[in-house]
């Protein structure tokens, strides 16, 4: 029995994530997935992880690797359910903040 492609892109993000911060070797993923292009394209777009890719010549032989960038960037889906939360202030690009001063009593 084969896994889902869902299955198969959380295999191939436990793998990066065990990996990191080396390269995992594209052979290794393969074994995960025959398509495992099709898991890391499914993660970087779908998901917003980023993923990085090389590919390195040893003795006239390419060899692809990939590793695990940074967290998911949230979707716009996400930040729009998260919109009833109270804003932060708008930021107008002051180099410091200014506020009233306060003065003490100390009489």
């Amino acid at each position: 029995m084969t896994d889902s492609p869902k299955h198969q892109e959380k295999r191939i993000l436990w793998a990066l994530q065990a990996a990191w911060p080396n390269w995992v070797p594209a052979p290794e993923l393969s074994r995960i997935a025959l398509q495992y292009g099709r898991a890391i394209f499914s993660l970087r777009h779908r998901h917003g992880w980023l993923i990085a890719n090389r590919v390195r010549t040893v003795d006239g032989v390419k060899h692809g690797e990939f590793r695990l960038g940074s967290r998911p960037v949230p979707s716009s889906a996400e930040l729009r359910r998260g919109a009833g939360q109270s804003p932060s202030p708008p930021s107008i690009g002051l180099l410091f903040d200014v506020l009233p001063e306060r003065h003490r009593d100390d009489g």
